[in-house]
C-alpha cells in the first residue's frame, strides 16, 4: 500500500536532486509530491527509486538504436544492481520483474507505471552518453575518417562472440617496420602462399574506398590442402593482423549457422576474416556444408545480401559482407561454375611450411607485433589519403583508375599468354594487386624499403599470381557444366555403366544402358537419356548437375561441343533401318575436355 506524509524527509541519497518535479527520492524511495496549503505530502510510488545512469546510442552500420542503463538505491539505501535495456522497454515495465529483485515493486495506486516511468526520463539530463559501434572499420565521425577497432582511439567499439578477439594494438612507439618487409623477403612460407595472403590482409582496410568506387572485392581467397598442409595455421596468422586468433580458434567455421556466418560477416567491416574446415564426411554434412558455402560464396561473391522485412512490414537495409575472407577446404567445393568462378584457390601440401620459422611468426603474433603493423598501416593511410577532404576526393580518383589499369593489365596479359579466363578473374587480380601496392607503398614511405626492393618483390608477386590465375581459370573451365557432363559421360562408358554402339550397326538390338551410337567423328546421343543419366550419376556420387536439357543443350552449341549445320541442337538421322533423334557430340572436342 502506497504512504503517504507531510514530514520533512529524513535521509537523502544522491538520486535525490536527479528528479524533475513533482518526483523526489525520500528514503530511498521514489515519492511524488503533492503541494497544499497545509504542507507537502509525498505519495510513495516504489520502494527504490530507479534512474537512468547512462544513454547508449549503438550503430550496428545501418540503424541506430537506445539503449538505457538502469541503477538507482533501495529502500535500505543498498545500490540497485545495473543492467541494460532497450529504450523501448522502459515504456513496458517489464525489466522491473526480468532484472530486480522480487521484494522491489511499486505501489498499488493509479497510474503508478506511468509516474516511475515519467520520473525516470526526468532524470536522463544527469545520465553520460556515450556512442557503441558493433562493426569495425572504416566511418566518418564528427567529419574525420576513424578506422574503428576495439583498442584503437577513443570510440567503443564492441564486438560479440568470437568477434571479441578483433582488436588492434596502438601502442607502437617500439614497432620496428623491418618486421613487416620480412614477410615479403623471408621464404619461411613459400611465397605463392604468403604473397596473395598479405596482399588480400592489406587490401581489406580498401574495402570501404573501393565499394564507393564500385569495384568492391568480389572474391573468396580459397586455402586448398588435405590435413596437415597446416592451411588453417596460415589463416590464423594472416587474421591475426587484425586479432588474436590461433589454428584452432579462427573466427568462423563451416559448423557455424549459415545466419551466424552472415551476420558476422557483415559486422566485420574493412577486415580479414575465415571460414574454416570445409571437409564434409558424409551426406548429410556434406549438403549442409555446401549450402553453407554457397552462402559464403554469393555473399562475399556479389556483396549481396537477402532482403528482410522489420515487424511493420517494411524492408530492412540490406546487410551485405563488408570485409575479406579466406575459406579453408580439404578440396575444392563443389558449387558450379559460377561459384567456383568467386573462389581464388591455392593449393597447400604437407611439408610445405618450416614448422620451426613459422613457431617464430606466431610468436611474434601472439606478441602484438602484426596488430601493431596493421595499425601503423590504416595510420599512414589516414594521414596520407583521409586526412581532408580535399585529400579524400584525390584519393577516390586515384583508386579508381588504379584500379582500372591494373584490370586492364592483368587482362591483356592473360590473353597474351592464351589463358583463356572468366571475366571475374581480372577483378580478383586487380583487387591483390592493389593491396599489394599500397603495403609496398607502405613500405617505402617506412624506409625499410628501396624502390629496387619493391621493384624485385613485385615482379615475384606478378609471376605467383599469373601462376595462381592460369590455374584457377582451368578450374573454373573444369567447372562448367559442359565439361562435368563429358566427363561423367566418358566415365560412365569407361566403367561399362551405359554404351553406345558403332553406327555402321544401326539394325540390331540395342543393348540394355545404350544412350546412343558412334562412329569415328561423333557421338549420337540420345540427348535426354543420357542427360537423366549424367544426372542420377552424379546424384549417385552426391555431387549436383541440375542444368536442364534444353539449357545444356544450349551450353553444348555454344562451346562448339556439338554440330548445329542444321540449326537445331539435335537432329533426326537413319541408322540402318531406325530413324532416331540425336545430338552430335564432336569427339575432337570431348577429347581435348579429356587431355587426352
Amino acid at each position: 500500500m502506497s504512504e503517504s506524509t507531510n514530514k520533512t524527509p529524513s535521509a537523502l541519497s544522491d538520486t535525490q536532486d536527479v528528479y524533475s518535479s513533482p518526483y523526489e527520492e525520500v528514503n530511498g524511495c521514489l515519492c511524488k509530491v503533492h503541494i497544499t496549503k497545509q504542507g507537502n505530502f509525498y505519495v510513495r510510488l516504489c520502494n527504490f527509486a530507479p534512474k537512468i545512469v547512462s544513454e547508449l546510442t549503438i550503430d550496428d552500420g545501418t540503424e541506430l538504436t537506445r539503449k538505457y542503463r538502469i541503477g538507482g538505491v533501495d529502500e535500505y539505501g543498498r545500490p540497485l544492481p545495473e543492467f541494460e535495456i532497450d529504450a523501448t522497454e522502459l515504456e513496458k515495465m517489464d525489466w522491473l520483474h526480468n532484472h530486480l529483485d522480487a521484494s522491489l515493486d511499486l505501489e498499488i495506486i493509479p497510474q503508478v507505471e506511468k509516474h516511475v516511468r515519467h520520473a525516470m526520463k526526468s532524470t536522463a539530463r544527469f545520465a553520460t552518453k556515450k556512442s557503441i559501434f558493433t562493426f569495425t572499420g572504416w566511418k566518418q565521425v564528427n567529419g574525420k575518417w576513424e578506422y574503428l577497432m576495439p583498442g584503437v582511439g577513443v570510440y567503443d567499439v564492441q564486438l560479440q562472440g568470437k568477434q571479441k578477439r578483433y582488436f588492434l594494438d596502438a601502442d607502437v612507439k617500439d614497432f620496428d617496420y623491418a618486421e613487416l618487409a620480412g614477410f615479403f623477403r623471408l621464404d619461411l612460407i613459400p611465397m605463392e602462399i604468403t604473397y596473395p595472403c598479405l596482399a588480400l590482409v592489406f587490401l581489406s582496410p580498401l574495402n570501404e574506398f573501393l565499394r564507393q568506387i564500385g569495384h568492391e572485392p568480389k572474391f573468396i581467397l580459397t586455402l586448398l590442402g588435405r590435413t596437415g598442409s597446416m592451411k588453417s595455421t596460415v589463416a590464423a596468422l594472416m587474421t591475426s593482423f587484425f586479432g588474436s586468433f590461433s589454428a584452432t580458434d579462427l573466427p568462423m567455421s563451416f559448423r557455424d549457422t549459415a545466419n551466424s556466418i552472415t551476420h558476422s560477416a557483415f559486422s566485420l567491416k574493412d577486415v580479414l576474416t575465415c571460414v574454416d574446415d570445409y571437409h564434409p564426411t558424409g551426406r548429410k554434412e556434406s549438403e549442409s556444408m555446401k549450402a553453407i558455402m554457397q552462402t559464403v560464396a554469393r555473399g562475399y561473391g556479389d556483396r549481396a545480401a537477402r532482403n528482410r522485412l522489420t515487424p511493420e512490414i517494411t524492408l530492412r537495409e540490406a546487410r551485405p559482407p563488408q570485409g575479406n575472407v579466406i575459406v579453408t577446404a580439404e578440396f575444392a567445393p563443389d558449387i558450379g561454375e559460377s561459384g567456383t568462378a568467386r573462389l581464388f584457390c591455392i593449393e597447400m601440401k604437407p611439408g610445405q611450411i618450416d614448422l620451426p620459422h613459422l613457431t617464430e611468426l606466431q610468436e611474434r603474433a601472439a606478441k602484438g607485433q602484426l596488430t601493431h603493423m596493421m595499425y601503423a598501416y590504416t595510420e599512414w593511410l589516414k594521414e596520407t589519403y583521409l586526412c581532408d577532404d580535399d585529400r579524400y576526393a584525390r584519393f577516390l580518383e586515384m583508386l579508381a583508375e588504379e584500379y582500372q589499369n591494373e584490370r586492364a593489365c592483368w587482362r591483356a596479359t592473360l590473353r597474351e599468354n592464351k589463358v583463356k579466363f572468366h571475366d571475374r578473374i581480372p577483378d580478383t587480380l586487380a583487387c591483390l594487386q592493389l593491396g599489394f601496392n599500397y603495403v609496398m607503398g607502405f613500405m617505402l614511405h617506412s624506409g625499410v624499403l628501396m624502390q629496387r626492393d619493391v621493384d624485385e618483390i613485385t615482379e615475384r608477386f606478378n609471376t605467383i599470381m599469373f601462376n595462381h590465375a592460369a590455374n584457377q581459370s582451368k578450374a573454373v573451365e573444369q567447372d562448367r557444366p559442359t565439361h562435368i557432363f563429358i566427363r561423367k559421360l566418358l566415365a560412365m562408358l569407361d566403367c561399362g555403366q551405359v554404351c553406345v554402339v558403332p553406327a555402321s550397326e544401326g539394325d540390331g538390338i540395342l543393348p540394355s544402358g545404350c544412350l546412343g551410337y558412334e562412329d569415328e567423328e561423333y557421338y549420337y546421343l540420345f540427348f535426354e537419356s543420357t542427360q537423366r543419366a549424367v544426372k542420377k550419376f552424379c546424384d549417385d556420387q552426391g555431387e549436383g548437375f541440375t542444368i536442364s536439357t534444353k539449357a545444356l543443350g544450349k551450353a553444348l552449341a555454344d562451346e562448339g561441343f556439338i554440330n548445329t549445320d542444321t540449326g537445331e541442337n539435335t537432329r533426326t538421322m537413319r541408322f540402318g533401318s531406325k530413324t532416331k533423334r540425336v545430338l552430335l557430340l564432336r569427339k575432337d572436342m570431348v577429347e581435348k575436355v579429356m587431355g587426352i
